[in-house]
């Protein structure tokens, strides 16, 4: 279906639309457009709609409008009607109801955002609780959820941030990590119910500093398998550890049960393995919006572990920006470990960014890269 407005490929130029005598760039994104509507919204409709973003969301947003040198009231106008013919469709009819919430968050999101939406939405552990878990000090939610039992503080992890629950369970104590996480893939998601028990523990143990430990009822040992899309939760947590602790982890996950431990495979995203991975039209994605510090720092740690993704993303730029790229290389020092493993998740953080935004789509894990059975 032909559009006002059309996302056309990256090789620069002008387009003309077949209305007026506005032209735009072709390099147009659906965040470029989701952007100028956004930005023409009243301050307080919109405050409404930004209160809900997170900020990788908001940053998605921030970058895609700073790239826009003008907009024009003819533009403005072919976008929003582009929008009002994808809305307005005959077929396009709204119902609402919680079958009909189910199913088009499920079109919006990851399901196990989606399920936390819900759950939420269903008395899910009193969603105001956390948020305010979130901002918790690491050091401080490592020793909390460790004195908890197994069961409970699955459900903890299940509903903080992979980044905040990969920050706390790098804190955790001997193999921790790996028992927890074991849970939290092979148990179904806690109810409602008991994430609002949970939830209302937390208020008067951990936010209001009385101390204490929930013996929430559960039970310990071999579960179901994985349910929900639970071991790609997983995936998505320990691909923020460090390098060394997630292939520990994803070794031990192999052993332990290889239905969970392909699942956490499947998930996992490492810099290691971009060349394999994206299409050489998602590299060009990559390089036009990644932060070019970020990007430099990878690469100088990518000289080391990670060469043929380095050669893979110089071979999809031109032979004059390798040139600029090589010469900053050359007069910068190997970043640390940690400083390198960094960037190099920032720089795989992007590329789900990029996906997310319907950019390019993976490429499948091969066959033999999967664990074992």
């Amino acid at each position: 279906m032909s559009t006002a407005l059309q996302k056309a490929d990256m090789r620069g130029g002008k387009q003309e639309l077949t209305r007026g005598e506005m032209r735009y760039e072709n390099w147009f994104t659906k965040a470029h457009k989701a952007a100028i509507v956004l930005a023409s919204l009243s301050a307080e409709a919109a405050a409404a709609i930004v209160e809900e973003m997170s900020d990788a969301e908001l940053r998605v947003f921030a970058k895609a409008f700073s790239e826009l040198k003008s907009v024009s009231p003819q533009l403005l106008q072919a976008v929003a009607e582009e929008f009002i013919a994808e809305v307005g469709q005959e077929d396009n009819n709204l119902a609402g109801g919680p079958d009909e919430t189910r199913r088009v968050l499920a079109l919006m999101a990851q399901e196990e955002r989606a399920e936390r939406i819900l759950s939420d939405m269903g008395g899910g552990g009193d969603s105001a609780v956390w948020p305010r878990i979130e901002k918790i000090e690491d050091q401080e939610l490592a020793d909390y959820i460790q004195a908890q039992r197994m069961p409970v503080a699955a459900a903890i992890i299940s509903k903080l941030s992979h980044e905040k629950t990969a920050s706390v369970l790098d804190l955790a104590e001997g193999d921790y990590a790996k028992a927890v996480l074991l849970e939290l893939a092979r148990k179904q998601p806690p109810s409602g119910e008991a994430l609002e028990a949970i939830a209302n523990v937390l208020e008067e143990e951990l936010l209001k500093s009385s101390g204490g430990a929930d013996e929430e009822e559960g039970e310990d040992g071999d579960g179901p398998k994985p349910k929900n899309n639970a071991g790609a939760k997983v995936g998505e947590i320990i691909n923020y550890l460090p390098g060394a602790k997630r292939d520990a982890l994803l070794d031990h996950f192999k052993e332990a049960d290889p239905e969970i431990g392909a699942a956490v495979r499947k998930a996992i995203l490492t810099f290691e393995e971009l060349h394999a991975r994206m299409p050489a039209a998602g590299a060009t994605a990559l390089l036009r919006d990644l932060d070019r510090e970020v990007l430099l720092k990878a690469i100088k740690y990518g000289e080391t572990n990670a060469p043929e993704t380095v050669e893979f993303l110089f071979g999809n730029i031109s032979k004059r920006m390798v040139e600029q790229y090589k010469e900053e290389l050359a007069e910068m020092e190997t970043p640390s470990e940690t400083d390198g493993e960094t960037a190099q998740r920032e720089v795989t953080g992007e590329v789900r960014n990029l996906v997310a935004q319907g950019e390019f789509k993976l490429i499948a894990l091969q066959e033999e890269d999967a664990p074992a059975s």
